[in-house]
Parts: structure tokens; C-alpha cells; sequence
């Protein structure tokens, strides 16, 4: 098959044609796609364009590494990231009285009850470092609409642009008690539909209370199902990431941090969320930005990245965090090196969970627990020792997993599938509420 061919055949889904152009620009560069495409559980479909084919087209990944632990966390290389362009304003959390983000719409898709026009709060956004708003933390009122528990699709207004996410409150909880607040990135090509499925963090959330929230990404909706394949500004100022996520960063910065605080203040109108306990996850592109949340965002108070990466230096992180990284070590999309010491080193990145241990301040040794699934589809995780208590960082690898959600038996728009690992939705959360609690 010719690159023409290869083009002409991918399966584009709603406004992501155009990027053909740039899929052609990448298989010029680095040369013609492998068979290995065809391991797509649907032809194609995660990240149909040039992600796709630029990691087959560069010879794909090298073989798994064993159970192993990581090497020691090593010093930085490249330049480090700069402060964050503009971003969303910092403040205590108090609703603003600009011209902030409205909500407008929002209608149920699940067990949520239908609201056709609900009124977005007062304007402005949540300042990104001063936590929630709501009696949660003193903000002001909080929990006041009704009609919006379970899992609804909501459209905001941010910066004058039309932007859709999934919510999920559960039905259980009293709206004016807080509770714990998780942002959930998607990948390119998917939306925040196919992390809900994905991840079953529905479950959790009614099992433990928990107010989850999947935001669309730019150019990107979970009610028309449109998909793109550069949903999220994923560095500061520019800055390369490692890997294949270097080929779909969205240039255009703030808006998504902006899209953050309006999202919580809309849910806040609905729900009281616990500033202290504010967690941040992603997977593929979802888990680069979730790396760059991790790092530029003090609201945020544990993060954990899947099969993502992030850029040469952590230098220019606001705080310490703790985090959670997660990877199969047969990822034929995103190396694994990317995140793993274990994996194959990529030139001028070093593995993110160097970087983190090294800037959290956590020591060289780690503590490995291997975690069982079903039909051998196991994992390990590397307890970095020495960490700070605000600080600690933990690397998850699954054996043979390639580009899924471990744990997930739906993964649309994956490779491969997540079945029969142990779950990263479980590991995650355990994880924040041991260390980020």
C-alpha cells in the first residue's frame, strides 16, 4: 500500500478530514506505515491520522521489557518548561463577575435528568489555584440546582467558544456535602463519552462518592461524536513532548485550563466538591495533558497519566505532586520509554517517572508490588522510597498491554484491549486517597 493509499483509506471521523493533510505530512517524513496498523481494533481509529502512522511508519516499539524495576531517577536534559502562557487566572475561588463562562443547555444522557437551558453562575472562573467554589471552601452557595444528578452532557461557553463535557454526580449524594472532584482527559480521536465508558468511573463514584467529570477536548464533542486529533495544549509555551503526542499538540494555549475552572464552577452550582481532594487523569493525549495539569496547576492535588508523556524538564513545576503513571510496556503507540526508565530511551526525554522522582525530591530505590490480573495479564508497580509526604510517585507497567485503559473491556478508538489487567481506575484512586488524602 502506497502513502496515498494509506491516506486515502483512513476512516476519518467529523472535522477530523482536514487533518489528512498532516497525516500525508507525516508518513513523508518518516516513511511508510507497517502492517502493524492492522492491529487496530477498529482500523485506524485511534488517532486515525498521523499519530497512527507516524509511530509505525518510525519502526514501532521495541520489545516489552520484563518485570523489572526502573532505573534510578537521572537528571534532566532539554530545556525546561516555561511559566504557563496565559492560562486561567489565579484567585481564591470565588466566582468572578467578568464575562465568564455560561452554561447553556445541558440535557441528561443517562439516568441524569434533562435540563433545557440551565443558567451558568455569576461569570468569571474558578482561579486555578485557589481551589473549588463552593461552602466546600467558604466560596459562597453551592448544590443549589437540581436536576442534574447522574450522568448528563452539558455545553459551556468558554471565550466565546462552544464547549460540551460529561458530568456524573451520584444520586446518592447530598448535593451540599463536598465531595472529591476528578477531572478524566480523553485521547486524540476519542471524546469524554468514550472515557466514561472506558474508565467505569461511574462505579467508583457511587461507591465512594465521588463527582467525575470527562471534558470534551478543543474541536471535540461527545454529543455529535465528533472527534480530533489535537483535543488539548498539552506544554507550556510550546515546549516539545516525548513522543508521538509532540505531532498533536494543540497550539492554542489557556483555553483548556480556562475550560477546567468554568467546568467546575458549573458543576458546583449542582454539586459542593472537596478543593482538598481535586484529582486530575488522562489517557493517551488525555494523559500528556494530564502531566501538563500535573505541572502547572496547584489545584490539582494528585494526578495520574495513562500511556502518555510529557516534556524534557520538569524544572518549571509550580509544586510538588503526587502521581500515579501508568503504561504498557507493549505500547505500539506512545513508547513506554516515554514514562518508564524500563522502556526503550527516548532521545532527549527522559522517562517521566525520572522526572517526577527526581522532582519531587523521592530517592533512586523503589519498592515493587506486583499487581495480579486474569489470564497472566498482570502488572507491576515501582514505590519510589524516600518521597515527601506531599510528594510521592509511583510507576504502574502492565506486562504485553499496548494502547488501553488497563482494566477496560470497552477501549474504543484503542489498540488492543485493557481486558483482564488490573484496573488503572482502581490503582489510581487507591493511590490518591493513600497519598494525596
Amino acid at each position: 500500500m502506497t502513502q496515498r493509499d494509506l491516506c486515502e483509506t483512513v476512516p476519518a471521523r467529523p472535522r477530523a478530514r482536514h487533518r489528512l493533510a498532516l497525516a500525508a505530512r507525516v508518513v513523508s517524513e518518516l516513511g511508510t506505515a507497517s502492517g502493524e496498523l492492522m492491529h487496530l481494533s477498529r482500523p485506524f481509529a485511534l488517532v486515525p491520522t498521523a499519530i497512527v502512522l507516524l509511530v509505525h511508519c518510525s519502526g514501532g516499539s521495541s520489545p516489552s521489557p520484563g518485570p523489572g524495576g526502573p532505573g534510578s531517577p537521572g537528571g534532566s536534559s532539554g530545556g525546561s518548561a516555561g511559566s504557563s502562557s496565559g492560562g486561567s487566572a489565579s484567585g481564591s475561588g470565588s466566582a468572578g463577575t467578568g464575562s465568564g463562562a455560561t452554561s447553556s443547555g445541558s440535557t441528561g444522557t443517562g439516568s441524569g435528568a434533562t435540563s433545557s437551558g440551565s443558567t451558568g453562575g455569576s461569570g468569571g472562573e474558578a482561579g486555578a489555584s485557589g481551589g473549588s467554589i463552593g461552602a466546600s471552601d467558604g466560596g459562597g452557595e453551592c448544590g443549589t440546582r437540581t436536576g442534574m444528578r447522574g450522568q448528563t452532557t452539558r455545553t459551556l461557553t468558554v471565550g466565546g467558544t462552544s464547549r460540551t463535557y460529561v458530568a456524573y454526580l451520584p444520586q446518592s449524594a447530598s448535593a451540599t456535602t463536598p465531595l472529591p472532584f476528578v477531572y478524566v482527559f480523553h485521547g486524540a480521536s476519542q471524546d469524554g463519552l468514550d472515557l466514561f465508558n472506558m474508565t467505569d468511573y461511574s462505579t467508583l463514584a457511587d461507591s465512594d462518592g465521588i463527582a467525575v467529570v470527562f471534558p470534551d477536548g478543543q474541536g471535540v464533542s461527545s454529543i455529535t461524536g465528533t472527534g480530533a486529533l489535537d483535543p488539548w495544549n498539552v506544554s507550556d509555551n510550546g515546549a516539545a513532548v516525548c513522543g508521538a503526542g509532540d505531532f498533536a499538540n494543540n497550539p492554542t494555549g489557556s483555553v483548556d485550563f480556562e475550560f477546567m475552572d468554568a467546568i467546575k464552577a458549573d458543576v458546583t452550582q449542582d454539586q459542593c466538591l472537596d478543593a482538598k481532594h481535586t484529582f486530575a487523569t488522562g489517557f493517551s493525549m488525555g494523559g500528556y495533558f494530564t502531566h501538563h495539569v500535573a505541572c502547572d496547576r496547584t489545584d490539582i492535588k494528585a494526578a495520574a497519566p495513562h500511556s502518555g508523556g510529557t516534556i524534557a524538564s520538569l524544572s518549571g513545576c509550580t509544586a510538588h505532586m503526587p502521581i500515579i503513571i501508568f503504561h504498557g510496556t507493549s505500547d505500539a503507540l506512545i513508547s513506554s520509554g516515554c514514562d518508564d526508565p524500563n522502556g526503550t530511551a527516548q532521545s532527549g526525554f527522559p522517562a517521566s517517572a525520572t522526572l517526577w522522582a527526581a522532582r519531587n525530591g523521592c530517592q533512586a530505590t523503589y519498592t515493587t508490588i506486583q499487581e495480579t490480573g486474569s489470564n497472566g495479564n498482570n502488572g507491576q508497580c515501582y514505590l519510589y522510597e524516600g518521597c515527601p509526604s506531599d510528594a510521592q510517585v509511583e510507576l504502574c507497567t502492565f506486562t504485553g498491554l499496548n494502547h488501553a485503559w488497563a482494566g477496560s473491556t470497552v477501549c474504543t478508538d484503542c489498540i488492543g484491549t485493557g481486558a483482564g489487567y488490573p484496573s488503572a481506575t482502581t490503582l489510581e484512586w487507591a493511590f490518591f486517597k493513600q497519598y494525596a488524602w
